[in-house]
């Protein structure tokens, strides 16, 4: 169905799209289903595992300087 510039549909009653905006607000709060701990277990393993050598790999000395500031920064003065 057609939307209008309002955002509702082309000969839909205010019921309908009141109906409509009600579903479409409860699917963006409730978001995606949690997965399954043992999916979620799999995922840690899966990405420790993938990253284990970067991990491993020592810091760059740009971003440890960076890192530094960043650990120095407070809200009212972001880049010391």
């Amino acid at each position: 169905m057609p939307m209008t510039r309002g955002g509702r549909a082309h000969g839909a009653r205010d019921g309908e799209a009141s109906s409509e905006r009600q579903a479409d607000a409860r699917t963006a709060r409730s978001g995606p289903p949690p997965l399954a701990p043992n999916v979620r277990r799999h995922l840690g393993l899966s990405l420790r595992t993938f990253y284990a050598a970067t991990l491993a790999e020592p810091v760059d000395d740009r971003i440890a300087a960076l890192l530094d500031r960043l650990g120095k920064a407070s809200p009212g003065n972001p880049f010391p």
